[in-house]
């Protein structure tokens, strides 16, 4: 008796209305902004992942970058139209308020991984007292969760107090400073203020959006300020 031939499923294919909207947005764009200076509002300060990022669409498309202090000042810029455009990581917690604006649209959509992030000390003679029953940590609220995913035993049967920071970059100077024991920074945080590691781990592959306001997509003359 003969023995019947295994079938498998076709491969999983991508929808043509998805591959045809993703591939004529950027299409349309790459023409567009290669004929404007646009400048793209993003959270700073320098060595940001979302900076790191903007970075790419300054090289690829002649794009200015506009670095702000939270994503609420990038949302009040784009909407303002003191930006034309807002670059904003899936991951930010807040992003729902960019996608439900009524002034906005998203324009694009991409995949790009951040820097490393990790867990990081001033230096290797200057880590945690080991005696002590408690540290400060200085992080984002979006990545607190890489210290218990990364603390060495040692560490991670401690209480943690955390330190808000309002970035990547925020929390490495923190750490810098000696305003707590430790921070949750990414690479260019640990380069730029000579800090070390205590652990880290790969970056993260995030979905970036950017988002347009409405008003100045129709009428083509959005206000900017300058850098």
């Amino acid at each position: 008796m003969a023995t019947p031939i295994e079938t498998r499923p076709a491969p999983a294919r991508i929808p043509d209305g998805l591959l045809n909207d993703f591939s004529a947005r950027w299409t349309g764009l790459a023409v567009s902004w290669g004929h404007r200076s646009a400048t793209v509002g993003t959270i700073g300060p320098a060595g940001t992942s979302s900076d790191v990022v903007a970075d790419l669409l300054v090289r690829h498309f002649g794009m200015r970058v506009r670095l702000f202090t939270t994503f609420d000042d990038v949302l009040a810029a784009v909407t303002a139209g003191a930006v034309d455009l807002a670059l904003v990581p899936s991951a930010y917690h807040g992003i729902t308020g960019f996608h439900w604006h009524p002034g906005l649209r998203l324009l694009a959509y991409f995949q790009h991984a951040t820097p490393e992030y990790g867990i990081v000390c001033r230096s290797p003679e200057q880590q945690p007292d080991p005696a002590a029953d408690t540290l400060t940590v200085a992080s984002m609220w979006e990545v607190r969760d890489l210290f218990a995913e990364l603390a060495p035993a040692a560490l991670a049967e401690r209480t943690v107090h955390w330190l808000d920071a309002e970035s990547t970059q925020h929390a490495a100077r923190l750490v810098a400073e000696g305003a707590c024991d430790l921070g949750i920074t990414n690479t260019p945080g640990v380069e730029s203020n000579r800090l070390s590691w205590i652990a880290k781990r790969p970056g993260a592959e995030i979905v970036w959006s950017v988002f347009e306001n409405i008003d100045a997509c129709r009428s083509g003359d959005g206000q900017k300020d300058s850098l």
